[in-house]
């Protein structure tokens, strides 16, 4: 069924699996690196994004794993460019991404996303299994100045590194960063590897608000000038010496999992091209001809219409979390 563009709002943001691997091994992530090897080919990839540009796709945003893995990632950021898109964000970890940075935002990338946890160089080799630090903080460092104020850090807040807040916050008034304090989920491979992981570290939304009350005065920020995309995000400011510095706090767990409903404006397409309006992987586009893949995403977002017209969005996505992030199957239950 085709679904006039014309007539309701069209979805806008495609989020595409770059690469189902990592090059850390993070304690609450993936800490055996398994994933998929099985990947979606970049002249499908573009010809998905093609059909979702007719469709009003914008904004494209490049995940994993790690999406810089990818050995041809500048080239397929170039050929999202070259399909129309106006907005190519990535989110990384900064390893390889430091080395390609400046070839990424010649071929098109508009922002970044990059995870940092700790700025002690022992505790990040502890959490992500790689002695990396410095090479993340020159990926910060190009990225500051090549897209100018859109650059994220995320840090995963967690009882080991919660002393550290203020740090990253200092951290983030001194580059001009915007940091984001995302709270630990208890889903992905590490709940099989070490499912106590999550009860011992997980620190909640009010925690985390409360480190931030002792930092400096806050006030409420204006989420749609920053980040309307994201149904998680949540943004403040914090006044005193942080001269009214913007932060982001995102708090899934503690917020009941929020749907957008019928705001949200996201298609997603995993590693091995399973794909959904956000969590149902009921449908692929590997193999299919650029008309077969238009024809997945129409269909898509009518289902997704259907949903906002019946209110019957989902609680979460960790039915589907494995798959499209790894493209791995859930494990069996015993």
């Amino acid at each position: 069924m085709s679904v006039s563009t014309e007539t309701v709002q069209p979805f806008k943001f495609l989020r595409v699996t770059g690469h189902p691997g990592c090059t850390f091994g993070c304690e609450y992530c993936n800490p055996k690196r398994e994933y998929n090897p099985v990947m979606m080919p970049t002249r499908e990839v573009l010809d998905t994004v093609r059909a979702g540009v007719e469709l009003g796709i914008d904004t494209v945003h490049l995940t994993g794993g790690e999406p810089s893995k990818r050995k041809d990632i500048v080239r397929l950021v170039a050929g999202i460019k070259d399909e129309g898109v106006q907005t190519i964000e990535m989110t990384t970890n900064g390893v390889p991404f430091y080395r390609l940075v400046e070839d990424l935002a010649a071929a098109g990338l508009n922002g970044v996303n990059i995870s940092l946890d700790t700025l002690d160089r022992e505790k990040f080799h502890q959490i992500t299994g790689a002695d990396a630090l410095p090479y993340v903080l020159e990926a910060i460092e190009k990225s500051r100045h090549l897209f100018e104020r859109q650059v994220a850090l995320n840090m995963v807040v967690m009882r080991k590194n919660l002393a550290e807040m203020r740090d990253m916050a200092e951290f983030a008034r001194q580059t001009g960063i915007l940091v984001r304090f995302c709270e630990l989920t208890p889903h992905g491979p590490y709940m099989q590897v070490n499912p106590r992981l999550f009860p011992e570290q997980h620190v909640p939304k009010d925690e985390i608000i409360s480190v931030l009350e002792g930092l400096a005065p806050m006030d409420g920020a204006d989420k749609g000038k920053i980040d309307g995309q994201n149904a998680h995000s949540e943004y403040l400011t914090l006044g005193g010496d942080f001269a009214n510095m913007t932060v982001g706090i995102i708090a899934p767990y503690s917020n009941g999992w929020p749907c957008p409903g019928t705001d949200c404006v996201r298609l997603r397409i995993g590693p091995t091209s399973a794909n959904s309006c956000v969590v149902y992987p009921e449908r692929n586009l590997m193999g299919l001809s650029y008309a077969g893949k238009k024809e997945v995403l129409e269909a898509l977002i009518e289902e997704r219409r259907q949903q906002m017209a019946t209110n019957g969005f989902p609680a979460h996505h960790q039915p589907a979390y494995l798959l499209y992030r790894f493209g791995l199957p859930e494990p069996a239950v015993e």
